[in-house]
Order: structure tokens, then C-alpha cells, then sequence
């Protein structure tokens, strides 16, 4: 058997033909970095921006009870958004329902409009009234004209003056 332990792997790339590829390195090298001089800090400046940081960095109960409330606030304005938006939701709804309902009605009296003009005969009409009844058509002599005092406006049951 081949002994394993003296083999090289290597993470290169074995081509075939005459193009190759670059070899890149697996990482990149570090940019040494001119070092910058820092001040030298006061302990006591340094103690102070400590305890700064622990006191301002403590949730007190002002801070809970702020967030607390800001949570509540924008919980409560969500609700009733959405409250809102169901609101909205069932009356469109209700509209089309009811617009379907109102088509259904018009094309009910549509239909029953039509079933009675279709039932109206009017040549029988006119000969019972012409014949049998002996009414005929209004002539010049039946026609009675008169000015108004207001000729915009006419009162229904107003008597008809007499004629000059």
C-alpha cells in the first residue's frame, strides 16, 4: 500500500489546455500600520468617565416606565388601526352586498315593467274609448287660452278666469 503520510496536497488548481488561472493567496497579507502615539490619560479623568458611563448606561424606573407607556401608546394606536381597517373591511362588504341587491330589484321591475307594457294593448284602448264610451279628440273649439300674471308659474288648482 501507498504510504499517505508523505503525500503533499496542495490548494492549487490543475488546468487543461493553455489558459490559466492566477494563483491567489488565501489571505490577505497584513499593511503594517505606522503606530499613532496616544496622550497618556489621567486616572482620575479615567475613573470619572467610568462612573459617568455606569450611571447613565442603569435603567431606572423613569426610563421603564417611559418605555412602558410608549409601548402602550403605540399598542393602543394599532389596535384601533386595525379596528379601522375591519371597520372598512365589512362596510365594503355590506356596500356590495347591498349594490347586488339593489341590481336584482332593478332588473325585477325592469322585467315586470316590460311584462305590463307587453300586456297594454292600445288599439283596444282607443276603439272601447272611441266606440263604445263616444269620446273623440279635443278640437280648436275645446281649447280655452288666457294670459297669466306670472307666466313662470302655475297654480294647479287655481279657477280659470273667464273668457273676454
Amino acid at each position: 500500500m501507498a504510504d499517505f503520510n508523505n503525500v503533499r496536497y496542495f490548494n492549487e488548481y490543475y488546468e487543461e489546455g493553455s489558459a490559466l488561472r492566477k494563483v491567489q493567496p488565501a489571505y490577505e497579507p497584513e499593511v503594517e500600520r505606522p503606530e499613532v502615539e496616544r496622550p497618556k490619560v489621567d486616572p482620575k479623568r479615567q475613573e470619572r468617565i467610568r462612573k459617568n458611563r455606569e450611571r447613565y448606561n442603569v435603567i431606572d424606573l423613569k426610563y421603564t416606565l417611559l418605555v412602558a407607556c410608549s409601548v402602550a401608546i403605540i399598542m393602543a394606536a394599532c389596535v384601533g388601526y386595525l379596528r379601522v381597517q375591519a371597520s372598512i373591511a365589512s362596510t365594503r362588504v355590506e356596500i356590495s352586498s347591498l349594490q347586488k341587491e339593489y341590481q336584482e330589484i332593478t332588473n325585477e321591475n325592469i322585467a315586470k315593467s316590460e311584462v305590463l307594457n307587453a300586456s297594454v294593448d292600445l288599439d283596444s284602448i282607443y276603439n272601447r274609448a272611441s266606440k263604445e264610451l263616444g269620446m273623440k279628440y279635443a278640437d280648436a273649439n275645446h281649447t280655452i287660452l288666457y294670459q297669466s300674471s306670472d307666466p313662470d308659474y302655475v297654480r294647479q288648482f287655481q279657477d280659470i278666469p273667464a273668457s273676454k
